[in-house]
């Protein structure tokens, strides 16, 4: 699993635990300021955390920047996820080293709250990281096509395989569609499969007349019988599979193209 479930939203785990990290630090460090009564403390504390946060999507950015040059308002797309860890702590660092210049003595107290955030880090992902892997091969599950006929998900075992799980009510579904019929397109050696959670063949045909769209390989699943052979915890989620049938990667929310881009990679 690689998301949680609050309420009516669904979480990344690894962005989870980045912001349970970052409020270990934030509140380490206002405990420390009020200790202290050192108000500069927290003010740096905040200010080295959004730093920090510019630094590793623009360090992202720049790692896939062949994707992002082609559409450079995607930049700005920071709900799809993308953000490059180590630049982020050389940001804090260049900022944290800036804010104390002419004070380097003081710099001990910026141990602290970097500890309480580094501890909440370690300890959560360490525990995702001695949770067993999860196995997933291609489902033997026959689901059926817009035309009405059946198709079984086992068949597409052979080549690398995408499934995306969506619905037409979600809007990052709706969002992603657009770019993932481009990248349908431009990759022939790989199958992107379209599973349409618990709607009619009218619904989804309404929903594409609609947007203009068109998909290879567009299923119905009516009933969400996919959703607890997958383990679905929200929409969208997408799936790559290698040529044996294994899953190598998932994701759950709305995919970026430069994540997208990550993840064929992975399967070819």
């Amino acid at each position: 699993m690689d998301a949680v479930s609050l309420g009516p939203f669904v979480m990344p785990l690894d962005r989870l635990y980045t912001l349970l990290a970052l409020a270990g630090f934030l509140a380490t460090a206002e405990l420390m300021a009020r200790r202290l009564k050192l108000v500069f403390l927290s003010n740096w504390a905040w200010n080295a955390v959004f730093a920090g946060l510019i630094a590793a999507r623009l360090g992202y950015v720049a790692g896939h920047w062949p994707v992002y040059r082609e559409d450079l308002l995607s930049v700005l797309y920071f709900w799809q996820g993308g953000f490059n860890p180590l630049w982020g702590l050389l940001g804090g660092l260049a900022y944290t080293l800036a804010a104390f210049r002419g004070r380097l003595g003081e710099l001990r107290l910026v141990f602290w709250p970097a500890a309480g955030g580094a501890l909440v880090a370690a300890a959560l992902f360490g525990i995702a990281a001695v949770k067993v892997p999860e196995q997933a091969e291609l489902p033997d599950l026959t689901l059926t096509t817009l035309a009405g006929a059946p198709r079984n998900l086992a068949d597409y075992r052979g080549q690398p395989v995408v499934i995306n799980v969506w619905a037409t009510w979600c809007p990052p579904c709706r969002r992603e569609m657009p770019m993932l019929a481009q990248a349908e397109e431009e990759n022939p050696g790989v199958a992107f499969v379209f599973v349409n959670s618990g709607e009619t063949e009218a619904q989804v045909r309404a929903f594409l007349d609609e947007e203009g769209l068109f998909f290879n390989h567009m299923l119905l699943d009516p009933g969400q019988r996919l959703v607890p052979r997958l383990n679905v915890i929200g929409y969208p989620t997408t799936f790559f599979f290698n040529r044996d049938g294994v899953l190598v990667a998932r994701k759950t929310g709305e995919l970026s193209r430069a994540a997208l881009e990550d993840f064929l990679k992975r399967i070819r």
